[in-house]
């Protein structure tokens, strides 16, 4: 029986099922569409948006080599249970995929399916780097196997000595389908906190939480089952949805952004392969290769430019966020002015960054951030401002504009069920638009050959600008409260054998041709910035020209003449 574009919207379709295979409980539940569009990322083209993210702990520990093992084990294990799509793989059904969780049925099949998913790269590597590590972990065949897990954790080799401190490095690769940044972030502090606990505690934890019970209790819904039902009796939700679709048809697009200046004339047609430094751990077959070169570039913006751009974003009434989109678009302006010098002006086209949303709190959701949830905007649009003006000024009117385009996709919605508003920002048709994205990024995802033909827009096509963008931005905002140096006391004796307090995070995920994502996030220490970019498109020197740029943009050398 053929399935209707509809049927998956507020309708518990998605519902965790509680079954039993062989014996023992199985718990199953439909990949919801959003989801979807992420797993075919990663099962078809290699990896392609699988996040990789990178923890870096400062670490005293008394603990002998053994017993650090044991340690992380225990705390890699406990956080599985506690954060259920750790423990999920994939099942293909004629229905459709499933996330598959089996609840261990004891202590010791806990501990040995948390093992399977940990590899101590000492085993193998004494001396592997983590960063050079961490680049082939991008760009060879993909890490997971969806069939057993969609998560694998790497610990890089510890290096100790007694009492002093030193770095405990963790990369903890996991397909985009179960995760998004913020609940990426949230493990981490998890996972940093387990670390930190007694053995006891540990084994206390996995012992309570690998019951089906609690983890039944902690299983996340698709964010298409949290979707608000549409008001009225069946006609009125026929003509909901008849309306939604022609505003996609009729709607105005962005205008076209200016070209992302780092791109090459020509994008390489292949990913160069890495030298088989990891070929114990890693997959370098040419058959696995992925389609492109994921590469990574990040910065920590120097004090007094980050003390800078708080105080100017102050200036402005504009959020530190809106500051962060403010000083991308910057930077892009004027490597692209220098690059172009003899466009005139009028003719030069408008920064224009896509980003995605955080859709929580559109339908409500205040449950913990523990799976993927996401939705897209059309994007941020701000003027071109040539260098010849002063950088505050500039900076203060691109923040402004940033903030108020941001803040319309902060509206809640107030009534339980959805009623169309007229304003393509209202929150009600923007769940209901982007579910309607959200079916067909699915559909255009999947291989021609295995494509349904579902179209929700049937004679009336949406109106895109497919390929606006100048870049990705996003910003997860201050993480200080869930991580940020200074949470564990490194002066002290390590009073569990081991204390690790946080230095570093980035996550940055496989990327699809011609992106440059930026991230950002701000701790206590300052505000960081981290890309995953397409390196067939973006040449290494030129993502480094941008960090240069993106460093000095807001340095006192760069004071306005006002």
């Amino acid at each position: 029986m053929s399935q209707h574009w509809l049927d998956r919207y507020a309708s518990g379709f998605h519902a965790w099922q509680d079954t039993n295979s062989n014996g023992r409980r199985v718990f199953r539940r439909r990949i919801g569409v959003v989801e979807s569009a992420f797993h075919t990322d990663g099962t078809d083209y290699e990896g392609r948006a699988d996040v990789n993210a990178f923890l870096i702990l400062d670490a005293r520990s008394t603990l002998s080599a053994e017993s650090l093992r044991e340690r992380v084990l225990l705390a890699w294990a406990s956080l599985r249970l506690q954060h259920a799509l750790l423990l999920a793989k994939v099942e293909c059904q004629a229905s459709g995929d499933c996330f598959v969780i089996e609840p261990p049925v004891d202590y010791p099949e806990a501990l040995a399916t948390a093992g399977n998913q940990l590899v101590f790269i000492d085993d193998h590597y004494l001396d592997a780097d983590a960063e050079d590590f961490y680049r082939h972990a991008l760009n060879t065949g993909r890490v997971l196997d969806a069939e057993h897990s969609l998560s694998r954790l790497f610990i890089l080799p510890p290096r100790f000595s007694e009492n002093k401190t030193d770095q405990f490095q963790a990369i903890l690769i996991a397909a985009h389908e179960i995760t998004d940044g913020l609940a990426m972030y949230n493990w981490q502090q998890h996972f940093m906190r387990l670390l930190n606990a007694s053995n006891g505690d540990l084994q206390t934890s996995i012992e309570q939480n690998r019951l089906p019970e609690r983890l039944w209790a902690c299983l996340p819904p698709a964010q298409e089952d949290l979707y608000p039902p549409v008001a009225g009796n069946v006609a009125r939700q026929r003509w909901y949805w008849a309306i939604v679709r022609i505003l996609r048809h009729v709607r105005k697009p962005l205008p076209q952004g200016l070209t992302n200046p780092l791109r090459r004339d020509q994008r390489y047609d292949t990913a160069t392969e890495m030298p088989p430094n990891y070929a114990a751990i890693l997959n370098y077959s040419p058959n696995r290769k992925p389609p492109l070169n994921t590469f990574f570039v990040g910065l920590t913006l120097p004090q007094t430019a980050s003390h800078r751009l708080q105080q100017l974003v102050r200036d402005a009434n504009a959020s530190v966020g809106a500051g962060c989109f403010a000083l991308v678009g910057l930077a892009m302006m004027e490597l692209y002015e220098k690059q172009h010098p003899s466009v005139p002006l009028a003719d030069r086209k408008p920064f224009v960054a896509a980003f995605p949303l955080n859709p929580r709190p559109f339908f409500g959701y205040n449950g913990p951030a523990d799976s993927c949830m996401l939705a897209f905007s059309d994007g941020i649009v701000m003027p071109f401002l040539s260098s010849s003006l002063p950088v505050e000024g500039r900076f203060r009117l691109l923040a402004k504009i940033a903030h108020r385009q941001l803040r319309i996709y902060q509206k809640r919605l107030r009534d339980p069920e959805l009623n169309l508003g007229m304003s393509s920002h209202n929150p009600a048709r923007m769940i209901a638009t982007n579910y309607i994205a959200a079916v067909e990024r699915a559909e255009t995802k999947l291989p021609p050959e295995r494509r349904t033909g579902m179209n929700p827009q049937g004679a009336y096509p949406a109106t895109y600008n497919f390929g606006s963008a100048t870049c990705g931005v996003s910003s997860v905002g201050s993480v200080k409260d869930l991580l940020s140096p200074g949470m564990f006391d490194l002066s002290k004796e390590p009073e569990n054998g081991l204390v690790a307090d946080y230095r570093s995070l980035r996550s940055v995920v496989r990327a699809r041709d011609n992106e440059f994502l930026v991230g950002s996030a701000g701790d206590n220490t300052g505000i960081h910035f981290f890309v995953s970019y397409d390196g067939n498109a973006v040449p290494e020197e030129k993502a480094q020209e941008w960090k240069a740029k993106m460093e000095v943009l807001l340095e006192p050398g760069e004071r306005s003449r006002l």
